[in-house]
């Protein structure tokens, strides 16, 4: 079951493609996929991490891919996301982050 499309949601993705619409693409192809349901956090605060993580990067902050990374790996651990869906989401969000997106 897919991430739910609430109004939060809607906003948030709205305001994520205002300014960077590839990555807000890559928010609902990720909300798409996502098993919540085998999170025991709720809903809303997945879909808060889900765009806490991807503002940044469509923002070019520093690090952001690396945290976003971290973060999609721990869903891949907990079983919400498959492992090849992680390193594909990651790998786009890297093209999108921009340089210090990726720095050490």
């Amino acid at each position: 079951m897919p991430l739910p499309v609430t109004s939060s949601y809607e906003m948030r993705l709205s305001a994520l493609r205002s300014y960077a619409p590839e990555v807000a693409e890559l928010a609902a192809r990720v909300a798409q996929v996502v098993k919540p349901e085998a999170l025991a956090q709720p809903v809303s605060a997945l879909e808060s991490d889900l765009f806490d993580h991807l503002q940044p990067v469509g923002q070019q902050q520093a690090r952001s891919v690396n945290r976003l990374g971290v973060w999609l790996y721990s869903l891949v651990h907990g079983q919400a996301l498959q492992h090849a869906e992680a390193a594909v989401f990651l790998a786009e969000a890297a093209n999108h982050g921009g340089p210090s997106g990726i720095a050490e």
